[in-house]
């Protein structure tokens, strides 16, 4: 494990604090295709259990579908589980970059994409179609690493702020890797 600098705190704990005092949204504004792949990684935090996921969306031979595939909804398991769109106001801390670059190969595509409040972290998504079904992995660098992404976890600093983010995923030999991300 190895600790690093996260630059854009500040602007992620602004954006939760105005998320934390505005209640929630409807699960209309969380639209699945049937092909989507819905969970790729996720964002959890300290300060409750809902999540946010990230999913793709995909057409019936596993292409992505439009020039910003990637997208990013809550999980609400505070509650009973409800999907729920990402607000306009959490798009900084919650929200995929603009500008999405998506590489068409025979076999896979690979879309390259940020978070907005990680955008120093360049994520790229690998989707292929496996025994007649769509499988997309996020990968990255962990600790200066290749390795697949699974989840970023928040820890937040009371009463605004962050304390660290842990990041997770798995190797080239599928063994655990992790890094603290230290503001």
């Amino acid at each position: 494990m190895r600790a690093t600098k996260w630059p854009h705190a500040s602007l992620f704990a602004g954006s939760l604090a105005c998320f934390f005092a505005s209640g929630s949204a409807s699960a209309e504004g969380v639209p699945f295709g049937s092909r989507d792949a819905r969970s790729v990684f996720i964002v959890t935090k300290s300060e409750n259990k809902n999540q946010v996921h990230y999913g793709v969306h995909l057409d019936a031979l596993c292409k992505p579908i439009g020039s910003a595939p990637v997208f990013g909804y809550w999980r609400m398991l505070e509650g009973r589980g409800e999907i729920e769109p990402i607000l306009p106001l959490e798009e900084a801390a919650y929200g995929v970059s603009d500008g999405q670059t998506i590489e068409r190969g025979l076999d896979t595509t690979t879309i390259r994409m940020k978070l907005r409040a990680f955008s120093h972290r360049p994520l790229a998504i690998v989707v292929k179609r496996i025994n007649g079904r769509c499988d997309a992995v996020a990968t990255g660098k962990i600790a200066g690493t290749d390795a697949r992404i699974l989840s970023v976890h928040v820890k937040l600093r009371w009463p605004f702020g962050i304390e660290y983010l842990l990041v997770r995923g798995l190797d080239a030999e599928h063994r655990s890797i992790e890094e603290f991300v230290r503001n």
